[in-house]
């Protein structure tokens, strides 16, 4: 068996998950905001970051493969981190999705790339972001979920799981 094959599916659950949050609860609401993100290496607490106005602090995470580095923020717990073919998968844990939502927000243009959409789910006690972003070759989607469904990733447990998909744009 694949050992990334219990990781491609729960991936492919958090995709499903925040496709059908974001069409079945109205007009998602933008994530952007103008607050600023911390330089990369700022140190963060271990523990879950809350949704407050405050700038969500940074890091900068090696990537394996190609691309190099990638930012994250500081507190996350980063659960995997591997090349799959040509494309890339990173799984974190630990930070809200509206903190992702605006921590992502401005590192992501402070790295290179170009945000093409930053939603923010809300659905009853549920909350997910969902951001599509290109740049360095790459496309990429990021979905974060408040609450992972189906099996929870090791190391991370079943709240606050994000996940990042690198796929080359060629």
């Amino acid at each position: 068996m694949n050992k990334h094959r219990p990781i491609a599916l729960a991936l492919a659950a958090c995709a499903a998950s925040l496709t059908a949050a974001a069409c079945s609860s109205g007009t998602p609401t933008a994530g952007s905001s103008t607050t600023s993100t911390a330089a990369p290496g700022q140190s963060g607490s271990a523990s879950a970051v809350s949704s407050s106005a405050a700038a969500v602090p940074g890091r900068s995470l090696a990537i394996k493969g190609k691309l190099g580095s990638f930012p994250v923020p500081a507190a996350a717990k980063v659960g995997e981190n591997a090349a799959a073919g040509q494309g890339l998968i990173i799984a974190f844990g630990l930070i809200a999705p509206s903190d992702v939502a605006r921590f992502y927000a401005t590192a992501l243009p402070q790295a290179g790339y170009s945000i093409t959409i930053d939603e923010t789910i809300r659905k009853g006690g549920e909350s997910g972001a969902y951001i599509l972003f290109t740049g360095h070759g790459y496309k990429g989607t990021i979905d974060s979920l408040a609450k992972f469904p189906g099996p929870t990733l090791i190391g991370l447990g079943g709240t606050n799981v994000t996940t990042v998909i690198f796929a080359p744009t060629t």
